[in-house]
């Protein structure tokens, strides 16, 4: 998709469909791509691949649009559904300044012989040098009195934020959308009763795994008689790890090397090939690193959940295996940094009945309701003093379950 600027809005267009994105006040306003036509004298900045959302860093600050600058392709499942890596993104400021130099991929229609490094600019900005002099010079005159302390804590704030989000996307590699295909479901969600394969993407995904919900609600409340010009560009992002191998079963490695040819008839079939995939799916409820967050919380969420599936598919066959595994369904929490610190329930001794009942509702409850029949294991080592009230609650527990 190609990103436009104008002096009043930053434009994406995708084919039939375009979105504002207003550069006063930071709104997005979807409309069709004819609608480009109307925009007075766009200049194209260049090609992206996806709207994660938008984020303002600061109360004060202006909204930014996050989007989709290099994409890697993981594999075709059910080879028709492409399934994409995030690889870097780019962050839009949604003001009236200058546009930031965001290096995306030149657009072949408008950037035809341009080199990399040419600047991509309007014709009214062709005095930029000029106007670079004179705000040196006034930038030099207004440093001469001290900033104030506010000013330095909110850019310092917006620094921290922004360095961390883009570490985030750009280096951790663990965010994965595919255009078409439901990530956030496995395939025995998908061909549940209760999945709706019409609905868009974002209407049938599950929540849990929908880790841009956030940043893209403005869309998700958009309302207009048109319904899917909004719908076009909400596209669930998960965060966690995928990847595809392509394997071949050989099977003349069967035939020892006295066998003749007839001896086994397996040593005239074809080598079968099929792909096995790996999809883990990190819940975006009480995520955290692994000494901050442990337990439940007050909705039932599980601490550092994490739905694993595995994928063997043999065109036009595909099987699905489902792990989940998450932390400790109790109010617990670990103090400390040390390796293995004890257990501490934070709720008291023992659980009345009446809250063990709600603790099963909220969490294995919901397990089986979503995955039907269920294996449990439980992964506690229990020491003799410090966990004497973990072991009276998982047992009374484990007799409500039975």
């Amino acid at each position: 998709m190609e990103l436009y600027q104008t002096e009043s809005h930053y434009i994406l267009l995708d084919n039939e469909f375009s979105l504002w994105c207003n550069r006063q006040t930071g709104s997005l306003e979807p409309k069709r791509g004819s609608d480009l036509c109307s925009a007075w004298n766009p200049v194209c900045m260049g090609l992206c691949y996806g709207i994660i959302g938008k984020i303002k860093l600061h109360p004060d600050s202006s909204w930014a649009l996050l989007l989709i600058k290099q994409r890697s392709l993981v594999g075709e499942l059910a080879e028709k559904h492409k399934i994409f890596q995030i690889n870097r993104i780019a962050l839009l400021p949604l003001n009236t300044a200058d546009p930031v130099e965001l290096d995306l991929e030149f657009c072949k229609t408008h950037h035809f012989g341009i080199k990399k490094s040419e600047q991509i600019t309007r014709p009214e900005l062709l005095q930029k040098p000029l106007l670079k002099t004179w705000h040196t010079i006034k930038s030099a005159a207004e440093n001469v009195k001290p900033k104030k302390k506010e000013i330095k804590d909110k850019e310092k704030f917006e620094r921290r934020i922004l360095d961390e989000l883009i570490k985030m996307f750009n280096e951790e590699e663990s965010f994965y959308y595919s255009d078409k295909y439901d990530l956030t479901c496995s395939l025995q969600q998908q061909h549940s009763t209760q999945y709706n394969e019409s609905l868009p993407l974002f209407k049938r995904c599950d929540q849990r795994f929908f880790w841009n919900k956030y940043l893209i609600q403005e869309l998700i409340d958009f309302k207009c008689e048109e319904i899917d010009l909004a719908d076009h560009w909400i596209v669930p992002i998960v965060q966690g790890y995928i990847q595809m191998a392509r394997c071949q079963m050989d099977f003349s490695e069967n035939v020892s090397p006295g066998d003749s040819p007839g001896d086994y008839a397996s040593s005239s079939v074809e080598p079968l090939k099929y792909d096995i995939w790996l999809l883990s799916r990190r819940s975006r409820h009480r995520a955290g690193t692994r000494s901050k967050k442990r337990g439940l919380d007050e909705t039932g969420a599980c601490a550092n959940f994490v739905e694993t599936e595995q994928i063997i598919e043999f065109f036009p066959h595909l099987v699905s295996f489902v792990q989940v595994r998450g932390s400790i369904p109790v109010y617990w929490s670990q103090t400390g940094i040390k390796y293995r610190p004890p257990p501490r329930l934070d709720r008291g001794s023992y659980f009345p009945l009446i809250t063990n009942y709600t603790l099963i509702d909220s969490t294995l409850v919901q397990l089986i309701y979503t995955y039907m029949r269920t294996n449990i294991t439980l992964l506690v080592v229990f020491y003799p003093i410090q966990n004497i009230e973990l072991d009276i609650f998982f047992s009374n527990v484990s007799s409500q379950l039975s």
